[in-house]
């Protein structure tokens, strides 16, 4: 199978994450670039896919970070509004890696993706984990720098550096338009 096609995914851009006071500012100054982003991956026909937290009420990671969000079926599991319409489908979750027991893998190559843009949040949890399972998978993971985000700075600084040492690439939302442009 031919895997030369790119696709994007948006990862946990969710009510209870996004509008959390600790992020939601840092939020609002991402989605300029978010937005452009989805709007050429979606202008260009390349597929897109809103990966999505769906806890149960009792997952043990509560424990572990100290609070609860995106419950399954919950508003606060909805992904923010800024975001619709929709321009992919959504794959729910419940790990922080968008492949650990979902559907995505099986998605890519359906479509023929080789290539996995990464945008959203956390850096260093979600985007992170994803791109190495995505390395590991045989994709090459790229990470829009300007499209991800942590609550933490210096942790975004740092996630980017391993993802791009050991397992993919990150470039800029302009560097990701330019080259798909001179590819055509």
């Amino acid at each position: 199978m031919n895997m030369n096609n790119k696709g994007l995914l948006v990862i946990d851009m969710q009510k209870d994450l996004c509008y959390n006071p600790k992020r939601k500012e840092k939020i609002m100054q991402m989605l300029p670039p978010l937005k452009m982003a989805i709007d050429f991956f979606s202008r260009n026909h390349y597929p897109i896919f809103y990966i999505s937290f769906a806890l149960k009420e009792n997952d043990p990671q509560f424990k572990r970070f100290g609070d609860r969000y995106c419950i399954e079926g919950s508003e606060g599991a909805e992904i923010i509004d800024e975001l619709y319409p929709l321009r992919g489908q959504i794959i729910f979750k419940q790990k922080h890696s968008a492949f650990f027991e979902t559907d995505l893998d099986t998605l890519l190559k359906k479509e023929g993706i080789g290539e996995i843009y990464l945008t959203g949040m956390q850096t260093q949890i979600c985007i992170m984990t994803t791109a190495a399972d995505a390395s590991f998978r045989g994709y090459q993971p790229i990470v829009i720098q300007e499209c991800v985000l942590s609550t933490s700075e210096n942790k975004k600084k740092l996630a980017l550096k391993w993802i791009e040492d050991y397992v993919g690439i990150v470039d800029t939302l302009s560097k990701v338009i330019n080259q798909d442009e001179n590819e055509r």
